[in-house]
């Protein structure tokens, strides 16, 4: 999905119109002065995750949350690109903290297939620290007092590759993401779904947890084995 670049209130995706929030700062000089609110970024979900618009509504539509957004004019992120579109770099999301929950467990309870080209999506969690964005747009320069702001990330997990922020070996200045290699386990688990002739989109997620579920108690059981045999 190409990212589109933010100007409304509204984003319209047919059968469903996905309200999304300007936020107005006001008074405000720093984001990170303003409490009650998670910041984050869903770009990887949209960029490379397969996640639309008809997700969100869905996940709107059982949690019952809006979408606030605001475009700074100075990037938070790098990498962030589809062709010459470079405003997710540039856009934050911010949900109320009462509301965080329900949306972080809904996306990360998700999981999509692309039966056809043999492919699963999953999400996880990352947090990392940036320049306070709002801060940056005000003072237009970075300096060693420079406040920073926790902002969340969804990484996008398939049984090709995994895209997320690298945060172990650490960055300055804007967090770029990075393209991994896929867990083992869930390209053993996609190879095991995939290789039913017979499996429909009705039947996938059932059929992969159950599959997961197989491959965890296995790799238990193995570590438990690897404990075992040292005190022998």
């Amino acid at each position: 999905m190409k990212p589109v670049k933010v100007k409304d209130d509204f984003y319209e995706f047919k059968p469903f119109t996905v309200a999304k929030y300007k936020i107005g700062f006001g008074n405000y000089k720093a984001i990170s002065a303003i409490d009650g609110y998670t910041w984050y970024t869903p770009a990887l979900l949209y960029l490379w995750g397969r996640f639309t618009d008809i997700n969100l509504a869905d996940l709107m539509a059982k949690y019952d949350f809006k979408i606030y957004w605001y475009l700074f004019d100075k990037p938070i992120f790098n990498g962030l690109n589809f062709k010459e579109d470079r405003s997710w770099n540039h856009l934050l999301w911010a949900a109320p903290n009462a509301d965080w929950n329900n949306i972080v467990n809904g996306i990360l309870e998700t999981v999509q297939f692309d039966i056809p080209n043999k492919l699963l999506f999953q999400y996880a969690l990352q947090s990392m620290d940036v320049y306070d964005p709002l801060y940056v747009d005000k003072e237009r320069l970075i300096t060693n007092t420079t406040p920073k702001v926790k902002v969340k990330a969804f990484a996008v997990l398939t049984n090709i590759s995994q895209f997320a922020f690298d945060l172990k070996s650490g960055f300055k200045g804007t967090p770029s993401v990075f393209q991994f290699k896929p867990e083992a386990i869930q390209v053993e688990a996609a190879a095991d779904l995939f290789n039913d002739p017979n499996i429909t989109q009705d039947k996938a997620f059932d059929a992969y947890k159950r599959i997961m579920m197989r491959l965890q108690d296995q790799e238990h059981a193995r570590r438990i084995e690897a404990i075992r045999q040292k005190k022998v």
